[in-house]
Formats: C-alpha cells, sequence, structure tokens
C-alpha cells in the first residue's frame, strides 16, 4: 500500500498533458466553480478497498500497513477546488475540542467524477496512523473518535470536515493484533498474548 502511494504520487496529473515539473505547474484541473466556496465530503477505504463515503459513527477498518501498527485510509470528495495540486490533511483526535493526537499530511491529486466533484485515488488516501499509541487514555478500537479531512489547492482554496468514527478490527484477525496492539496500555514493540 505505501509503495502504491509513492508511485501514485509521483504519477502524471490526472488531467493530462505533459509530465515536466514545469508543465505539471502550470497545469489546472478545476472542480467545480473556482469561484464558489470548496466543499469536501469524507471518503474512506472500506475492507475491500472500496472507496466509500464516510458517515457519522461508521465502522472504519483499521489495515496493518508494511511498516507496522493499524491506520485508517482516509480521503475527499470535493468541489470548487484546483484538482491537478491538492495538499490533503487527516488527523484524529479523542473528541471534538481535543488535541490531535495523529495526523498525516501529503500532495495528492482529484479525480473529476463528472458530475462537478472529485475524488481522491485510493492510492493516494492519507494514511493516518491510529494505534499503537503509549498516551491512549482508551482503546483506540471500537471507540468513537473524530476524524478531520482538509483540503488546500495551490490556488489557497481550502475546506475541511470533520466526523466521528469507529476504528474497527478486521473480522477476521486470528492473531488477535490488532485488538492487542489498539489497546489502552499497549506498550509499542510488546507481546501480543495468543
Amino acid at each position: 500500500m505505501f509503495a502504491g502511494v509513492i508511485a501514485g504520487a509521483l504519477a502524471p496529473p490526472a488531467c493530462g498533458g505533459e509530465s515536466t515539473p514545469d508543465a505539471r505547474e502550470a497545469e489546472r484541473c478545476p472542480i467545480g466553480d473556482m469561484s464558489a466556496a470548496p466543499e469536501v465530503e469524507i471518503m474512506h477505504l472500506d475492507a475491500q478497498s472500496a472507496v466509500v463515503q464516510t458517515q457519522a459513527m461508521a465502522q472504519v477498518p483499521l489495515i496493518p500497513p508494511p511498516q507496522g501498527g493499524w491506520i485508517v485510509l482516509l480521503g475527499a470528495r470535493a468541489t470548487n477546488v484546483d484538482g491537478c495540486r491538492v495538499d490533503l490533511t487527516t488527523s484524529f483526535r479523542d473528541g471534538p475540542g481535543a488535541a490531535v493526537l495523529k495526523v498525516d499530511r501529503r500532495p495528492t491529486l482529484l479525480d473529476d467524477t463528472g458530475d462537478g466533484w472529485g475524488t481522491t485515488r485510493p492510492t493516494e488516501a492519507g494514511n493516518l496512523p491510529i494505534c499503537p499509541q503509549a498516551t491512549a487514555a482508551r482503546d483506540l478500537h471500537d471507540e468513537a473518535y473524530e476524524v478531520t479531512v482538509a483540503l488546500e489547492d495551490a490556488y489557497g482554496q481550502q475546506a475541511s470536515r470533520s466526523i466521528v468514527i469507529v476504528p474497527t478490527c478486521p473480522a477476521q484477525d486470528p492473531t488477535g493484533r490488532c485488538r492487542c496492539e489498539c489497546a489502552r496500555g499497549y506498550v509499542v514493540g510488546g507481546p501480543c498474548p495468543p
């Protein structure tokens, strides 16, 4: 997944044209009405790696990346932005108004879906690390946490959205590693009982 994200970030712009740095800087991919206020909706990758719109209290799967730990993959559906050069920032916190626990920021592209909106490519979703976390005050799985997705394009158009989700361990986790590493009090690098 990580290699796919890197490869996706180096791919040519979604709207075509040359892939040279100068051409990419000049490329524009307006999605929606650039004179209107930007809007954003939160998307996530489900257990089958399909991009779905995130609803309040949705069970969002915790996924094991190659570097270890457990992440959720968050993206955006947005309008009234330039889709060629967008910074995607994802973060999560214990609840509204609480301190941010983790954050991920990366450049991304939005694919125009033909309805005035654009969507983050699955390979360019934000890898938001959820667990393990030494400072967790409660379990990091099957508990409600607030996530925020923010976009800013090269022309200063910004939009963000926050929603409460429930990070969820895989249904098929025979080792129990997810529930162990995402439990409150887990010591990073420590053993998990069989």
